[in-house]
């Protein structure tokens, strides 16, 4: 396979309404709605946004069971990681979670010192906030 990259992720979410809000106002991405009548009933009133030329997608299945979330202790995805500008957005991300009353450890470091923020979306999606190594 030849590819020059992602072209869009899609999270399965418990409730739509509650996951745009967190990553609109938390998180402080510009959110898009697709239509309610979108032929594909699972895009039909999703929510996306972009990370670069990336498109995340929040989708629900109806076949969601009450009360899952999500577990990267199975198959599957083990967690999503943002990257971040500088060492002062890790800490302004930090600031904004503890705002909102979203756990977070803080800024921690990576074995070799690499900088990030690790939490939690209400679905329980483990999410990172990376700071590359060229930048320090």
């Amino acid at each position: 396979m030849q590819t020059t990259g992602f072209d869009h992720i899609v999270l399965n979410v418990s409730d739509l309404e509650r996951s745009r809000r967190f990553y609109a106002t938390v998180l402080g991405f510009d959110l898009h709605t697709i239509p309610s009548d979108f032929p594909h009933p699972i895009f039909a009133g999703c929510h996306y946004f972009a990370v670069g030329a990336l498109e995340v997608f929040l989708i629900s299945h109806r076949t969601n069971q009450p009360g899952d979330s999500f577990s990267e202790f199975r198959i599957g995805l083990d967690h999503l990681s943002f990257k971040a500008p500088d060492e002062a957005a890790l800490h302004a991300l930090v600031e904004r979670l503890r705002e909102h009353g979203v756990p977070t450890n803080g800024v921690e470091s990576f074995i070799g010192g690499q900088q990030y923020v690790a939490f939690r979306d209400p679905d329980n999606i483990q999410l990172e906030y990376w700071l590359s190594r060229s930048h320090g």
